[in-house]
């Protein structure tokens, strides 16, 4: 920290401090700090040289320092340890060794505003990067004697530093960018604080900001280009493969069918002649009714395989069309009425609209009744109960227009045109429970088309559901020379479905028989059939009817109103049914405490393990798949309720079954802790905010605990369980008929009635107000 290696003297002061002269001024040892501070000619010195051996201490303690200049004497007592400052200023910008005034252009910016003292930002062009910046301390007397140092941030890592006495700094050929620069004055060791000054030099205009995104959005533009052309053509040749690949599965996937077909028409022709002949010579309206199930079930495996082997000579080119003149109107009534019982029995409003009375077309006949038979069991399919269905015929200059609408679930807009593809299926939660091959209105758009019209769908726009629009031409000069046009019969004869014609003779009649003849069950087991098949209701119903008896449902949330108004002993529910599947509503049921008991036999078509256990899973006690075994069901049936028998609890009075007693149910701290929670509830229980935190806090343990203790003193979790008492206190209080019906909700903390009414009807099955009339 010495100025200077050559010491000329040594005094020391009453507080025990070091003076000496050097050849670069005095300097103060501090011996306690272990520092030095230096003093110069600017803090009063007679020069900075002092002489060797020149120095005097007198006896009241003032000191005398001898240089080249003269004595300096002075008391050190009166000495401040703090140093004279040097301050740094910048005094002018040149380029090109000319001054830079304010305001001035470089370029397009503006270099610096404002005092050239009080400059902290330069901005220069690229072709100004050559200029110079000068700097002063205003300290005259030793002016030449100060030297500068600066360091810009980004060029150097080091310090550089100026001759003594010269205050300018030059730059040449600096590259554009921002530049930090540190510029500071030092005379001796004594430094002044840093000046920083931000330098910005601007790009050349092929380098800008603007000209780096052109060339980025070039290169951008060049890439996207080449990876669009590389795309274009992978995704091409993926298309390609994708669609032979499709085409070959589809064509393999048919072929298969068609293989099948060809295997099962031989005996399915087998199956319905001899069925023809029993059903017209039998007398005994029971067994007529079996034969009639079979007959309508072979009719629709046999439609079926028609509908395969149409495809395949449609694909093939051997499909011909035989046109005839027709009146349109009588067909369609002719064809409606073999839907009329279908329509009955799903209590469906069935229509024709139409304005004139008679319209002559020509049409293939048996192929259009394809056509509409799948529109019309599409409508009936998907149409609920208490649903309408519409024919209608409209007439235009040169074409008509046959439109089927129903008040199904709709299809979804992007599906529109999908589901005329071949073997494709809506799947949504309306309609995932609905079986269906995906084949019937490819085949329908299929026939539309060489009888040269069109078909499509979209949906109705005054109600919910969809419509299917066929357009045909008027007359025959669209028939070309090599389509076979046969001549009207000289007697007009209704064209009619033999096969849809003979079952709905039979069907009232062994309804009839059926309602005539109710046997009384042998048990007093009661049984809820859910099933949205009519013919398999009927057929377990008469099945099981003999020893329980049974109730029905068409669909999952039919039967959980009856579950829970009825609490039947036993369910056997389908897996796949609208509105509700069966999955669902085993597990609602099984959710619910008051109808957890009754046990649930499930059937279903699916039989994979997955599928099975997503069935155990729910809490079912039976899973059955499609074809079953009636008597394997019956036996199944009749374990459930003999083994429900043997649960039950027998007479503890006996001497036997008293030593089978066990005193102890519940762990006596489990028994405190229940009631202590009963406790809680109870007094908290008009609190909306009543939750498992409440009555973890309640009983001093930590919400996690008090969830796993309830489920396992409950079995229900918290929020469940403290649900279930505000409900059975519902109950009780209800029927009081002073207090209405929101004063109870209210006061057990319900804050929404709709939230009440809901929760009060799933668990008892009614609602508040048909339960207080109850």
């Amino acid at each position: 920290g010495l100025p200077s290696n050559v010491i000329c003297s040594i005094l020391g002061d009453n507080n025990g401090n070091l003076w000496l002269s050097t050849h670069s001024g005095i300097s103060k040892l501090k011996i306690a700090e272990n520092e030095f501070l230096n003093y110069y000619v600017f803090d009063g010195l007679q020069g900075n040289e002092f002489s060797m051996g020149a120095a005097f201490k007198s006896k009241d303690g003032e000191m005398f320092f001898g240089g080249t200049g003269g004595i300096t004497s002075f008391y050190p007592a009166e000495i401040g340890d703090r140093k004279t400052s040097l301050n740094l200023y910048l005094t002018g910008l040149y380029l090109a060794d000319k001054p830079v005034i304010s305001g001035q252009k470089s370029g397009r910016n503006t270099i610096f505003t404002g005092f050239i003292s009080d400059v902290d930002t330069i901005r220069l062009s690229y072709d100004d990067n050559m200029f110079a910046l000068e700097f002063s301390t205003f300290n005259y007397g030793f002016s030449e004697q100060i030297a500068y140092q600066y360091m810009l941030e980004g060029l150097n890592s080091e310090w550089v530093s100026t001759e003594p006495g010269v205050n300018r700094i030059y730059f040449t050929n600096i590259h554009y960018g921002t530049y930090r620069l540190k510029i500071r004055a030092f005379f001796y060791s004594n430094y002044s604080s840093e000046k920083i000054i931000t330098l910005i030099i601007s790009p050349p205009w092929y380098l800008t900001v603007w000209a780096k995104l052109g060339y980025l959005l070039l290169f951008v533009l060049l890439v996207w280009g080449i990876s669009r052309f590389i795309m274009e053509r992978i995704r091409h040749r993926q298309e390609l493969m994708r669609s032979e690949h499709a085409e070959q599965i589809s064509e393999a996937k048919l072929q298969f069918f068609i293989n099948i077909s060809h295997e099962i028409r031989t005996p399915m022709t087998l199956i319905i002649s001899p069925l023809e002949k029993l059903i017209s010579e039998c007398k005994d309206q029971a067994q007529q009714k079996v034969y009639l199930l079979i007959y309508r079930n072979a009719q629709r495996i046999l439609q079926l395989i028609n509908q395969l082997m149409d495809l395949r000579k449609i694909d093939k080119g051997s499909m011909s069309m035989k046109f005839r003149e027709t009146d349109i109107v009588s067909f369609i009534d002719d064809l409606m009425q073999t839907f009329e019982y279908q329509a009955e029995k799903q209590n469906i409003r069935f229509s024709f609209v139409h304005a004139d009375e008679q319209l002559k077309v020509w049409i293939d006949l048996n192929n259009f009744d394809k056509v509409l038979v799948n529109l019309l069991s599409n409508a009936f399919k998907y149409t609920p109960e208490n649903g309408e269905i519409t024919v209608t015929l409209r007439r235009a200059a040169n074409d008509y227009e046959i439109i089927v609408s129903d008040t199904g679930p709709g299809i979804e807009e992007d599906q529109l045109e999908k589901i005329f593809e071949r073997f494709y299926q809506i799947n949504t939660d309306e309609t995932k429970n609905i079986f269906g091959t995906g084949v019937g209105l490819h085949l329908a758009r299929s026939l539309v088309e060489l009888q040269h019209g069109t078909i499509s769908a979209r949906n109705r726009t005054d109600a919910r559901g969809s419509e299917f629009i066929i357009c045909l031409p008027l007359g025959n000069a669209h028939l070309s020379n090599i389509e076979e046009v046969m001549p009207p019969p000289a007697t007009a004869v209704p064209f009619v479905r033999k096969e849809m014609i003979l079952p709905k003779v039979t069907q009232d009649a062994s309804e009839q028989v059926t309602k005539s003849r109710k046997p009384r069950p042998k048990t007093k087991y009661r049984v809820l059939i859910v099933d949205d098949e009519n013919e398999i209701r009927q057929y377990l119903k008469e099945a099981l009817s003999e020893n329980y008896r049974i109730s029905e449902a068409l669909n999952g949330k039919e039967a959980l109103n009856f579950i829970l108004k009825e609490k039947p002993d036993l369910v056997i529910s389908d897996v796949m049914m609208p509105e509700m599947d069966g999955i669902a509503l085993t597990k609602k049921v099984k959710a619910n405490v008051t109808v957890n008991h009754i046990p649930i036999i499930l059937l279903t078509a699916k039989t994979s393990d997955e599928d099975k256990a997503a069935g155990f899973d729910t809490g079912a006690d039976a899973y059955i798949a499609k074809p079953f075994n009636i008597d394997l069901l019956q036996s199944i049936v009749s374990n459930i309720f003999e083994n429900r028998e043997r649960l039950k609890p027998r007479a503890v009075d006996s001497e036997e079954n008293r030593e089978l007693i066990e005193p102890v149910v519940l762990k006596p701290s489990d028994q405190v802790l229940y009631e202590k929670i009963i406790k809680i509830i109870n007094a908290n229980i008009s609190d909306p905010d009543l939750n498992v935190e409440l009555l973890a806090h309640g009983v001093g343990m930590s919400r996690v605990h008090m969830h796993r203790k309830l489920k396992e003193l409950t079995n229900q979790s918290a929020r469940d369980f403290i649900k279930t008492i505000r409900l059975k206190q519902a109950g009780e209080l209800l029927t009081n008929p002073k207090l209405t019906i929101s004063e109870v909700a209210y006061a057990l903390g319900f804050t929404n009635m709709s939230h009440f009414s809901n929760s009060f009807r799933e668990f008892y099955g009614v609602s508040p107000k048909e339960y207080r009339g109850k």
